[in-house]
């Protein structure tokens, strides 16, 4: 299956947005609005389109799916692992920075896109269904990340949309800083912990957050970072008060001094059966072989192990 990469995909995404209103910007550059960006951190939920008082602002794009391992192209809105790699891409609009929007009495949902052409394999939601409407009060120059999280059919973590305000610490010589995202719907409180080494010193691991329960989306904390250049971090979660791992690592993630970063921890922790259909979204890689193995067959959104992606809010 041919896939676009992710970061030629956040571009496509960007480049997608013709409205002025709606040109994303750096966070506390001027702007005549608030600043909104929309991440898809719901797993198993089919691509999603984001609103502003009734106006679609966020772009489509074309993404090569597997549906029933039929190899397409499909038109849709902002996916979530339609390209396969749960712990590598993450669906957010804009790809870089915010959008500027109308401030006020602001009213912000998440809809499940439409696809071009249909998928033929069973959804967990269905196309032009609301997701999530929440109406925010928004000041102008202000930063807000709307997440939308949560399982399909769940009662006790059902879809749903969250507005976060993003409030910036003053930057410090040497620090970076980091708010971390707890969007793994049927996880436990986690740790997380981050690991960097110093030019010319030794590894040092540090707890970032302890016991951060799923829907939580922390304040970010200073880290220690290389005062002249950037920084390599691993980010690690625990389940909260042991050493054991929940999901791989991130990888590495080069951080800069008095730059901003929102670490998300998603996927699933385990699997999870979508009530009323006939439809187990697996807390593991979608299989590839042997291709005898009928789950090689079912399509990306059916498989979401947990694992950290991040974006860069400033």
């Amino acid at each position: 299956m041919k896939k676009i990469s992710p970061f030629i995909f956040a571009l496509l995404l960007s480049a997608a947005v013709g409205c002025k209103k709606d040109t994303p910007t750096q966070e506390g550059d001027p702007a005549n609005g608030a600043l909104v960006k929309f991440l898809h951190t719901a797993p198993g939920t089919p691509a999603i389109d984001g609103y502003i008082n009734t106006t679609k602002i966020t772009p489509q794009a074309s993404v090569s799916v597997t549906d029933n391992a039929l190899v397409t192209s499909i038109t849709t809105g902002i996916t979530y692992n339609y390209l396969g790699s749960v712990t590598s891409y993450l669906g957010q609009f804009p790809g870089n920075n915010y959008a500027v929007v109308p401030a006020g009495n602001t009213t912000i949902k998440v809809v499940a896109s439409t696809p071009a052409p249909a998928l033929i394999s069973q959804q967990t939601s269905t196309p032009g269904a609301i997701i999530g409407s929440v109406t925010q009060n928004t000041t102008s120059g202000t930063a807000y990340s709307v997440f939308t999280m949560g399982l399909p059919g769940s009662t006790t973590t059902p879809l749903s949309v969250k507005v976060v305000e993003d409030k910036f610490p003053a930057a410090a010589s040497g620090k970076a800083y980091i708010r971390f995202a707890h969007m793994i719907p049927n996880g436990a409180p986690v740790d997380v912990t981050g690991t960097y080494t110093p030019t010319g010193g030794a590894a040092t691991t540090s707890p970032l957050v302890t016991g951060t329960a799923y829907g939580t989306v922390t304040d970010f904390v200073a880290v220690p970072v290389n005062a002249v250049s950037t920084s390599s971090y691993t980010f690690q979660m625990y389940l909260a008060g042991t050493q054991t791992k929940l999901g791989a690592v991130s990888g590495t993630v080069t951080v800069a001094p008095g730059r901003y970063y929102t670490i998300i921890g998603r996927g699933l922790a385990a699997n999870y059966v979508v009530p009323g259909i006939n439809v187990t979204l697996r807390s593991t890689a979608r299989p590839s072989l042997p291709v005898t193995d009928p789950t090689t067959k079912l399509p990306e959104i059916y498989f979401n192990p947990p694992g950290i992606v991040f974006y860069t809010n400033k």
